[in-house]
């Protein structure tokens, strides 16, 4: 009979997990079957049961394991993250204090980017670091960028947009709602933070979807309505693809370019015509 006990193999699906802090769930499952594998215990808990029976013990240390989805692909994921009043401070442990201030910037930047875009240029990052008025120079902000992306704080686009990973989604989301109530949304489905995903084409509508919970919830309707307000889905308004977003923004601008071309050239045309009828 299971009695949720805390074992052995408890212990070393932990140790395991303390260095990585953030796998995918097919990962976690794998950790999880060899643990019980490792130690031979008989009566095995489901998946399920055994990370309950580890938040409990893990309360005690103001540690959790949270679920969430890739963003982008919806791919199931695991994290051990704090969970005491400010999670930032958390960090103080790896970083000096001045660095942390400028992650609380970058953070900051990110969040309250234009139209959602949820991200920042590498230009603007390091150009925070000037006006912190800190003692961290060009070249040392750009190996604390990179330190903050190889801890997974931090992710960046093929563009080089710096946006928050979702380590830091699920580990600071108490202090992103609190610190940024006016600017971070939930997906209309899961309740989740969403930074990348689609969004209603009414400005005034707060519905958003990450990609993947938008494709499980228009899968199985014949019209695509916006649940909130009702109009016609458009699943190509998306917000936070910083890279997606730059290109249309360039290919808006390259077609206003060849039109204000094509205008000059015709105008120089109609010209040319009233001339021959002259």
């Amino acid at each position: 009979m299971i009695d949720n006990e805390y074992t052995d193999a408890h212990r070393l699906f932990l140790q395991a997990s303390l260095s990585e802090r953030f796998f995918t769930e097919a990962k976690a499952i794998e950790i999880y079957r060899k643990a019980y594998e490792a130690t031979a215990i008989q009566d095995q808990e489901t998946f399920t049961e055994f990370m309950t029976t580890l938040n409990t013990k893990l309360n005690s240390i103001e540690l959790e394991f949270r679920k969430s989805h890739n963003e982008e692909d919806g791919t199931a994921v695991w994290a051990l993250v704090n969970t005491n009043g400010d999670e930032i401070a958390q960090m103080a442990t790896d970083y000096s204090p001045i660095e942390i201030s400028f992650f609380r910037r970058l953070i900051e930047l990110i969040i309250t980017a234009d139209d959602e875009s949820f991200s920042v240029s590498s230009i603007t990052a390091l150009k925070e670091v000037v006006k912190l008025k800190t003692s961290i120079t060009k070249s040392n902000g750009e190996i604390l960028l990179q330190r903050f992306i190889d801890d997974k704080w931090l992710s960046i686009s093929s563009g080089g947009r710096y946006s928050l990973s979702l380590r830091s989604i699920l580990e600071l989301q108490h202090y992103l709602k609190k610190e940024f109530e006016d600017y971070i949304s939930e997906c209309i489905l899961c309740y989740d933070i969403v930074t990348k995903g689609q969004r209603c084409q009414v400005a005034q509508c707060k519905a958003r979807f990450h990609h993947h919970c938008a494709r499980r919830y228009f899968d199985s309707r014949n019209n695509k309505i916006c649940p909130n307000c009702q109009i016609a889905w458009d699943s190509s308004n998306v917000f936070g693809d910083s890279d997606s977003i730059n290109n249309r923004s360039r290919t808006r601008r390259s077609t206003t370019t060849r039109r204000s071309q094509r205008s000059v050239v015709d105008e120089a045309d109609d010209d040319q015509m009233d001339q021959d009828d002259d």
